[in-house]
């Protein structure tokens, strides 16, 4: 069986799904040759064909799918294509009822929705491997096929008897026996501890409030969510490893939303070729999504991911969203993607359904045949892309000096434990830590904590209250060899399992930070009475959480003025080895955390690439040999905007001349190269 492999592909791809079971043959062609006069060149089919392919157990028809992609290849179109698992048929789940998902409330689903089954059931997931090898026996060797999707959206946890039986088994393999349990998550607090696994209850997860202050042990929801994504990762390998048996097609799957919720999909990607994303964001909030492709270019260094689904100008499965708002939007939200490191932008959906859910939602083609607004921004996109996507492809984004660590478990350990009501996970990183970069300019990834540090220079920790071992040591050997580190705050408080440390409060990164905890606190409600000063006389005020410190090599750099912790030390500022760590103790406010992210930069000369424009994107382009040749800029805001470039050159879309006073119209886009 083959491994996964680098995604390097040559070309940039546009197209959209299409969903040629719901129309008559005679439509076929016509959809096809309009496809064609778009300039389309990837469509994704056949996700929801389960049924189609497979209308009776055992009994296949892949005839008219094979016909469908004649149809494309004669058009020079390629088929990416989707497993069709998020959909069973109704004769299977009449037949094994048990297959179908079970709620918190012990409900089971009935047919007729998506999503609707149990992604622990050992008897789906072999039905799934039968159907999938069915459609890698009858279509793999159809030359217009050019990737592969696993299922579509996945998400959710299931509650059933099966899976609960499964979580038990989940937890004697972990632990071993259920004292070892009990001892690890400190089980004598309210008389929680079991006799037995099968006495762990698999119970929801709860946010805590006021509302609900008795919830579920925080070690056991943590346990829960990891159970339910480790079953999501296993049910995408089951489908994954009948595919690597046949061949090596680039395989995906289509995530939705960040890096909080429910589901964490970086070790889920570790195990794909291609990072692959559903994304629906509103042209006033275009910002958000800056730190989706960030992290999905970070989440595979090197290699391009797929905006797998977007509008092509609204969304409506539920209510209309009309997030692109007009046809520059659509542009800038393609072309955003690509050029923060992305190669394919397919829309959702290409034709309107004419029966069933989401018959609203914007697409190309009306279910009359009608073209839909946004027709000369389809085309232009296709157009630019190509004439200009193989050149993107050999000229990607650079590689960032600096990195934001990310990590969905930290979502689930402040959903679990939130602190306070601001302590939104997903907010604090946008808002505090990664937007007052994009803002000024500093190039940059969002990085799992599982990832790859030896790219980076400056590596930032925020909000990160558990560190895997296996991270704390790679940071131990980043810093000792020449990183900069800007630790904290919130970071390394928890162990694996969310319980807290009984010797260091930080559990060995002590010795990064050249300091002990002396002191934590609550800022909550008197953060106007409490200051933090610097040793330069610069001010600022609290939030959140705050923790002091003593000194055991370090330089105190701020202290508390006020509060609990009235003379601590609130930063922290270590050399170790030939790096350097600065800790701080507590959130504060944008011009403080720039000012020491900026310290550590100037440390090992990493600077803005350019200047002004706060709605503007800066994404320097590198040649193979890596070096900087070329800038994309992209202005997402509704005004005219200016920004300072590093250099002048000639934009490779218009074929204009570039001042380094770069003017940006509203909704526009620049490739400036600077080489030529």
């Amino acid at each position: 069986m083959s491994e996964v492999r680098r995604y390097a592909p040559n070309q940039v791809t546009i197209g959209a799904s299409w969903y040629p079971e719901m129309w008559p043959i005679s439509e076929w062609e016509r959809d096809a040759d309009r496809m064609a006069e778009l300039g389309f060149n990837l469509m994704r089919l056949f996700e929801f064909a389960w049924h189609r392919c497979e209308p009776h157990p055992g009994q296949y028809d892949f005839a008219w799918a094979r016909r469908v992609m004649d149809l494309l290849h004669a058009r020079g179109i390629q088929v990416m294509i989707g497993t069709p698992t998020a959909a069973p048929p109704a004769w299977l789940s009449t037949m094994h009822p048990e297959i179908l998902g079970t709620g918190p409330d012990g409900k089971r689903q009935s047919h007729g929705k998506r999503k609707h089954y149990n992604h622990h059931s050992v008897v789906y997931r072999e039905y799934c491997r039968q159907i999938v090898g069915k459609m890698v026996e009858a279509l793999a060797d159809h030359p217009a096929l050019h990737s592969w999707q696993i299922d579509n959206e996945m998400s959710g946890y299931d509650y059933g008897p099966e899976t609960r039986a499964a979580f038990h088994a989940w937890l004697e393999r972990r632990f071993g026996s259920v004292e070892a349990l009990n001892a690890a998550w400190g089980l004598e607090f309210w008389s929680q501890a079991y006799q037995s696994f099968d006495q762990v209850p698999l119970c929801v997860a709860e946010v805590g409030s006021r509302e609900t202050p008795e919830r579920h042990h925080p070690s056991l929801l943590l346990a829960i969510a990891e159970f339910q994504n480790e079953a999501w990762q296993s049910f995408i390998g089951n489908q994954s490893a009948v595919i690597r048996a046949a061949g090596e097609w680039p395989i995906t799957t289509n995530k939705t939303g960040w890096v909080g919720g429910g589901m964490n999909w970086s070790p889920i990607f570790a195990d794909l070729d291609c990072v692959g994303a559903s994304i629906y964001a509103d042209l006033s909030y275009y910002h958000n999504n800056v730190g989706r492709y960030d992290a999905m270019r970070g989440q595979k260094p090197g290699s391009p991911y797929m905006l797998l689904e977007t509008a092509p100008n609204w969304s409506g499965g539920g209510p209309i969203w009309n997030i692109h708002h007009e046809p520059r939007g659509i542009e800038v939200m393609s072309w955003m993607s690509t050029l923060m490191g992305g190669c394919s932008t397919l829309f959702w959906q290409w034709r309107s359904h004419w029966a069933g859910q989401e018959m609203q939602h914007g697409t190309h083609v009306s279910q009359t045949g009608k073209w839909m607004p946004g027709k000369e921004a389809w085309q232009a996109l296709a157009s630019g892309y190509q004439q200009h996507g193989a050149w993107l492809m050999q000229h990607p984004p650079r590689q960032a000096d600096i990195g934001i660590m990310v990590s969905t478990v930290s979502s689930w350990v402040f959903s679990i434990d939130p602190i306070h009501p601001s302590n939104r996970y997903e907010e604090r990183l946008r808002e505090d830590y990664h937007m007052p970069l994009v803002r000024r300019h500093y190039w940059r990834d969002l990085v799992p904590v599982e990832g790859d540090l030896s790219h980076y220079k400056v590596l930032i920790l925020p909000h990160l209250p558990i560190l895997p071992s296996a991270t704390r040591e790679g940071l131990r050997q980043w810093v000792e060899e020449g990183g900069r580190l800007l630790l904290g705050p919130l970071t390394g408080t928890r162990r694996e399992d969310m319980t807290t440390w009984t010797d260091q409060e930080f559990g060995g990164l002590e010795e990064l930070m050249g300091g002990a905890s002396s002191v934590r606190f609550s800022p909550h409600w008197v953060e106007d009475t409490i200051e933090v000063l610097f040793d330069d006389d610069h001010r600022a005020q609290p939030r959140i959480w705050c923790e002091g410190f003593t000194c055991d090599g370090a330089e105190v750099r701020a202290t508390y003025h006020g509060g609990w912790g009235h003379g601590h030390a609130a930063v922290l500022d270590h050399r170790y080895g030939q790096g350097r760590v600065i800790t701080v103790g507590c959130p504060t406010d944008e011009d403080t955390y720039i000012k020491l992210v900026q310290e550590l930069c100037a440390d090992v000369g990493v600077g803005p690439v350019a200047d002004g424009g706060d709605r503007v994107l800066v994404i320097p382009r590198d040649d193979q040999q890596g070096h900087t040749v070329a800038y994309a800029v992209i202005n997402y805001g509704k005004s005219e905007d200016t920004v300072t470039l590093i250099s002048d050159g000639i934009d490779l879309l218009s074929g204009e001349s570039i001042d380094v006073e770069c003017q940006m119209p509203p909704l526009s886009v620049r490739i400036v190269d600077i080489a030529s």
